[in-house]
């Protein structure tokens, strides 16, 4: 998309609003290039709309350097702002994308769960794992933590992804891009 859209649009050497343009373009068609479907002419026009904010923050607070609570609050945001626009990748009209939104946002009383509470938590602690993992790998590459770990831990660890692998293949649902 870079180099086939965005650069060719003028992307960021002719000035400030030919850039937020570029952005825009290049994301709406990357929206059309989904499917031709309003609904991912919005999930496109979404990921315009932040990259642009986010440009325009960056250039507008350029000294700033956010501390650790700050950095939380931005990385809720924006996975908060990314669930947004899969609600439109996903959802099959307008309306059904509504009524998902109005659920996510607590506006809807009547609501059925999806999913029940045991796999929120399971969730919730993979989500801290990850946060966790996060933290620790931040200043290190995955190659200098693997030439430290002893081989027996190595071992464990292939052998227990490997079997989550196996036993949590889901179930047979095709890649998203399938059906394309």
């Amino acid at each position: 998309m870079r180099d086939y859209l965005y650069i060719p649009l003028g992307g960021n050497r002719h000035g400030e609003a030919r850039t937020y343009l570029a952005l825009m373009g290049t994301m709406l068609l990357g929206g059309l290039w989904h499917g031709a479907s309003w609904a991912f002419v919005v999930w496109g026009g979404l990921h315009g709309v932040y990259l642009s904010a986010e440009r325009l923050l960056r250039s507008r607070f350029a000294g700033y350097r956010p501390g650790p609570l700050a950095l939380l609050a931005m990385g809720v945001l924006t996975y908060t702002l990314i669930n947004v626009t899969w609600v439109f990748f996903r959802a099959r009209s307008f309306d059904k994308a509504w009524l998902v939104l109005n659920g996510m946002f607590g506006f809807n009383a009547r609501a059925q769960p999806i999913l029940p509470a045991v796999h929120l938590v399971m969730v919730g602690g993979i989500v801290a794992g990850i946060v966790f993992a996060h933290g620790l790998m931040r200043d290190r590459t995955l190659e200098s933590v693997v030439a430290r770990a002893p081989a027996p831990l190595l071992s464990v660890i292939w052998t227990l992804m490997l079997s989550a692998i196996v036993v949590e293949q889901g179930a047979g649902n095709a890649f998203i891009y399938f059906q394309f």
